[in-house]
Formats: C-alpha cells, structure tokens, sequence
C-alpha cells in the first residue's frame, strides 16, 4: 500500500486555494480602499492566503517530488519537473498580487489588482488539475511513510496551521467536511475541532471575509 493512499486532501486544499481567491476578489470588490481598517483586513485576509499557498507548494517541492525523482523513471522525471515550474510560475504572478497588496491603499486600482487575482487564478486552476491527473500519481508510487511524516510536521509547522483545517471546509460541500476531520482520531477531533473552527470564524469576522 502507497504511504500515500488518499489524496483526497490535495485535492480538498486545491478546492480550497481557488475558493479563497474568489473571496479575496469578492472582498476587495467590496472594500471601501479610503478606510485604513478595511484595507489593513482585507491585507490580513490576503497574507493568510499568501503565506499558506507558498508553504503548500515549499511542502511538495521538498518533500514529495525532490523525494521521489531518484526512485521515478525519467517520464515520470519529467513530470514532477513540470510541478516544479508551475510553482515557479506560479510565484511569478503570486510575488505580483503580493506586491499589489503590500502597497494597497486609497489611490489603488481595483481593476488592475483584481485582473492580477483573475490571473493567479487561471495558472493555480491549470496547475492544480495537472497535479491531480499527473504528478500526484508519481508522488503515491514512491513516497515513503519516513518522507510522508515529515511532510505532515512540515505542514503543522506553518504559520498558520490552525487554521487550515476549518478553512478547506469553509464553502465545501458536507462531505468534504467530513473527509477533513475524518482525518483525525475521534477523541482529539472532539477538542480541537471547535477550538479550530472558533479561532478561524473570528479570524474571518475580524477581515470582513
């Protein structure tokens, strides 16, 4: 049995990445850029996405594709190298949008900034479907359950790993839901559940998103 034998969450975090992105274009649609307040929670909303996307794909490119290329063939080779330069694509545009929203104020232009998300958009949608037909089926073929533990430690690690759980579910269907928090032994679940989903729903109501 692969050390990776449900990818269901990738494909729930993708769901997730492309969710908050269309929030992040709703809210900024919304803002009234003149308030210091509404820009300085509808940043805070951003950086949140920013800094989980980039330690999403730093997870993968360390720890699961530069992990298993010794042990793929060279199609399968090429494969995780086309993962690796999407992400660089992808920081390409992503280093863009987070300019836009380091120097957010009254004098920017919403059309320009949101054409940027619109942008992030279309790559993270094409990357994420060639991840999930391809180059997660590499990673399952040969990733090992030493690589898979410290990909999960790298991934409580992040900066705001308290979060990501209620986030993934929040807008996704109910059976989504339950594969996230399927993921964790019941009596734990039981604890950190509503702790978690408390702490992110006054995170939300706090940015206005």
């Amino acid at each position: 049995m692969s050390a990776m034998n449900d990818t269901s969450m990738n494909t729930n975090m993708h769901a997730a990445f492309k969710r908050e992105i269309r929030r992040i274009q709703s809210g900024l649609a919304k803002a009234d850029l003149a308030s210091s307040s509404a820009r300085a929670n509808l940043v805070r909303r951003y950086d949140f996405f920013s800094e989980t996307l980039h330690h999403h794909h730093e997870g993968e490119d360390t720890y699961l594709f530069e992990r298993v290329k010794p042990k793929a063939d060279p199609s399968e080779v090429a494969i995780l190298d086309q993962m690796e330069a999407e992400h660089g694509e992808l920081l390409e545009i992503l280093t863009t949008v987070d300019t836009g929203f380091k120097t957010l104020s009254d004098a920017t232009d919403k059309v320009v900034l949101n054409d940027q998300l619109e942008a992030l958009f279309t790559v993270l949608s094409q990357h994420c479907e060639h991840e999930e037909t391809q180059g997660i089926q590499v990673v399952q073929r040969y990733i090992t359950q030493e690589d898979m533990k410290e990909f999960m430690k790298f991934n409580r690690e992040g900066e705001h790993a308290n979060f990501v759980l209620p986030w993934i579910c929040d807008g996704a269907q109910p059976a989504v839901s339950s594969q996230v928090w399927g993921m964790i032994p019941g009596p734990v679940r039981l604890f950190l559940k509503p702790t978690m989903t408390r702490k992110y729903d006054a995170f939300s109501k706090e940015c206005g998103i």
